[in-house]
């Protein structure tokens, strides 16, 4: 049953669209409106723009857009229902009673799912059969309060113990398949526990759920040490960290982003509330705008090994990119920042957090790695790579450190560095302001200009036939006289018709929270992008029957019958046709 709209309608009008994105991001005035670094794509130039006339947003970078409802939907990855659910509670609006929603309710299981299996780990991890797991942990040197913090558990050596429990606690084979808690086999169909003699890791979400889990072998010989949960309706890795729950409430004004799960505990445990990981995998650009979210600086503090490094500089420029000032930790005399903080305890990590290098002096660093530096060729090649790297660097202070550590390794007077990185700065800089005035002042003009020319004749007709719909649905009968949904080339289009024509019909609401819940929040980005980008302003019913034209000429190109598949009604159609266009050129 779907949502009421007058309800859908209080839910926004308690939710200022502008309020809503600042509690996720820096806005920046632009006249009536904002504008802001994406979150939903990497960027440099603002180029989301949160218009207060219409409460929606548009991003002419990635193609986001939408309402309050939608933004929600994207940046929380959640459904349409739970989203309303969402920014409901956050306003303190009750639900109606909506009947259920069956995404929503598969997920709220999912989640009942991973909480009672997070018990499950616990109990047998203070119990004799987790003894293994738990003198592990100690071991590692934690404290019971950190254990308990954490809801670390243990998965016991055997195939079916988790499987076994979940089914007495009424909860079905396959939903503990689709959670990722069992596995089928394919020799013999059956099912077993996907995590078996591991210490257990819950990875939880900003709102506290648990999502999904991490397991640490105790085999020395085990060919994965690690082992994470398949995604699920609940789980993105990509767009996840853990221990952000603990994070995102620091007061430090930086995030510490580690490699590992007993990295962040170890220096969670050691007072530092600010250390995140990612989830088995490598820093994803997702993962970045996340930590854009609550910090506009990290220290990277990835192990000391040649992997380690390497993830630094993928990391560094995912940062860069999503506009977050990156430090790189360097550590010596321990592998990774849990054996330092043991090493040489809190104040040792705290100081060395003082001196973790910018970002700049790690590439810096790395511009010298296989060339000669005592050479003259060697030099020179590097003062190449140098210079362009140091016209990026925008505090003027900083580029006068770097730019005098540049010329002493050179062997020449920073002011003769300091004239090269500036002309090349001013060669950098013309186009980048030019562009950056552009887009505020007339937002998306450029973009929109580069797509319009991508864009086939069909492609225009259908986006203008759209979005001539949505402003004036009282040429619908007009339009049906002349082209159905079949005459859409393009299948999303097909669908976006099809649904505004039946609202039409109906006289429902044609608001883009009221048809929300019939797309998909992507296809909601397209739709807010026609509604943006159409210059149909003021919408000419000439043009509008260009567009119709186009459709049925391609329809009739490529769809038509031949002539003698048609019968004697559609010949005369046909002819009809013709003789109208031949008129119209003449």
């Amino acid at each position: 049953m779907p949502l009421p709209e007058q309800f859908i309608e209080q839910v926004k009008d308690a939710n200022e669209i502008s309020s809503v994105f600042a509690s996720y991001l820096p806005l920046k005035r632009a006249g009536r409106d904002n504008v802001c670094l994406c979150p939903f794509h990497s960027e440099k130039t603002p180029s989301c723009h949160i218009y207060t006339d219409s409460q929606s947003f548009y991003c002419f970078g990635c193609g986001a857009g939408g309402d309050v409802i939608n933004f929600i939907r994207l940046m929380e990855h959640l459904d349409y229902v739970e989203s309303v659910k969402f920014l409901a509670q956050r306003a303190g609006i009750p639900m109606p009673d909506d009947g259920g929603d069956k995404t929503s309710m598969i997920k709220q299981r999912m989640l009942e799912i991973n909480r009672e299996a997070a018990r499950f780990y616990r109990d047998v991890l203070i119990s004799e059969k987790g003894r293994e797991g738990w003198i592990y942990l100690r071991e590692r040197q934690l404290s019971e309060n950190t254990i308990r913090k954490y809801g670390l558990g243990y998965a016991p050596d055997e195939w079916g113990a988790l499987k076994k429990h979940m089914l007495s606690k009424g909860f079905r084979e396959q939903e503990l398949i689709d959670a990722a808690l069992l596995v089928r086999s394919q020799k013999s169909n059956n099912t077993y526990d996907k995590f078996r003699h591991r210490v257990m890791f819950p990875i939880i979400d900003r709102r506290g759920n648990i999502i999904a889990f991490g397991g640490r072998t105790l085999e020395p010989d085990a060919p994965a040490k690690y082992l994470n949960s398949d995604e699920t309706a609940v789980f993105h890795k990509r767009s996840n960290l853990f221990s952000l729950n603990f994070a995102k409430n620091t007061k430090e004004k930086f995030l510490i982003l580690c490699e590992g799960y007993m990295d962040v505990i170890s220096l969670n445990q050691a007072g530092f509330d600010n250390a995140v990981a990612t989830l088995g995998t490598a820093i994803t650009p997702e993962q970045a705008r996340l930590m854009r979210q609550y910090c506009e600086e990290v220290v990277i503090s990835y192990d000391s090994d040649g992997a380690g490094q390497k993830a630094t500089m993928k990391a560094i420029n995912l940062l860069s990119d999503a506009g977050v000032d990156a430090r790189v930790l360097q550590m010596t005399g321990a592998k990774d920042p849990d054996e330092y903080v043991k090493k040489y305890g809190p104040d040792g990590f705290r100081t060395l957090l003082r001196q973790a290098g910018g970002a700049i002096s790690f590439e810096l660093k790395k511009l010298t790695i296989g060339l000669d530096m005592d050479s003259p060729e060697g030099r020179a090649s590097y003062l190449k790579k140098a210079i362009v790297l140091l016209a990026q660097v925008e505090s003027r202070i900083d580029r006068m450190v770097y730019v005098s550590d540049t010329a002493k390794l050179c062997g020449m007077t920073p002011a003769e560095i300091e004239k090269a990185v500036e002309e090349r700065r001013r060669y950098n800089s013309k186009t980048a302001q030019k562009q950056e005035r552009q887009e505020i002042i007339n937002p998306g003009r450029n973009s929109q200009t580069v797509r319009e020319l991508n864009l086939s004749p069909e492609d225009k007709a259908q986006r203008g036939i759209i979005a001539f719909m949505l402003h004036s649905p009282d040429y619908l009968k007009r339009v049906e006289e002349r082209i159905t949904a079949e005459h859409f080339p393009t299948e999303l289009y097909k669908k976006m018709y099809s649904i505004i024509a039946n609202r039409i019909k109906n006289g429902d609401s044609l608001d883009i929270s009221s048809i929300g819940d019939e797309f998909s929040a992507e296809e909601v980005g397209r739709i807010t992008g026609i509604i943006s980008e159409n210059n149909l302003l003021p919408y000419q019913k000439e043009r509008l029957y260009e567009y119709i034209t186009v459709l049925e000429k391609y329809h009739d190109k490529y769809f038509g019958k031949k002539p003698e598949e048609m019968t004697d009604s559609e010949l005369l159609e046909q002819m009809e046709k013709l003789r109208k266009e031949k008129t119209k050129k003449t």
